[in-house]
């Protein structure tokens, strides 16, 4: 016999809350974060655009191209390393997309339950500050939404 329709979440109505557990982040590290007056201006994210680099401060990321965008650093995979790296195809996008482990799979199969528009791999470094000083990060993905949100 089938499973009992009700019990579960169809997929052509579910959203992010059924999908995407949140991360709760702990105070601990979220109070190293230096988030004083004008963060928004001294931290900083750094996007690829034609073989250059271009910085934004975090304030001003509504004003990016981000579709024009290319990634600030590309991932390679070979025999015998720790990690689970592949290509994992979104009917969404109507493409392959890259990812480094797992877990980064499963997300971009979610992204493909939500009917996602577009997902930007490693697509830019955002420069911070905390406790013991300045910092970078590269994000796995950024996804926009088809109704614009990101």
């Amino acid at each position: 016999m089938y499973a009992d329709a009700g019990a579960g979440v169809r997929s052509d109505r579910c959203g992010p809350e059924e999908l995407i557990a949140p991360y709760a982040v702990a105070e601990s590290v979220r109070g190293r974060l230096s988030l004083g007056g004008g963060w928004t201006r001294s931290w900083t994210t750094a996007w690829s655009f034609g073989g250059g680099e271009v910085v934004w401060p975090v304030r001003d990321l509504a004003a990016v191209p981000l579709l024009r965008s290319q990634p600030v650093r590309r991932f390679t995979w070979r025999a015998r390393q720790r990690h689970r790296p592949g290509l994992q195809f979104l009917v969404s996008t109507g493409r392959h997309h890259g990812f480094e482990s797992l877990e980064e799979q499963r997300l971009l199969l979610a992204l493909d339950f939500l009917r996602v528009q577009e997902v930007l791999p490693q697509p830019f470094r955002v420069e911070f500050a905390q406790a013991e000083g300045r910092t970078e990060h590269t994000p796995d993905f950024l996804s926009v939404m088809a109704d614009g949100s990101r």
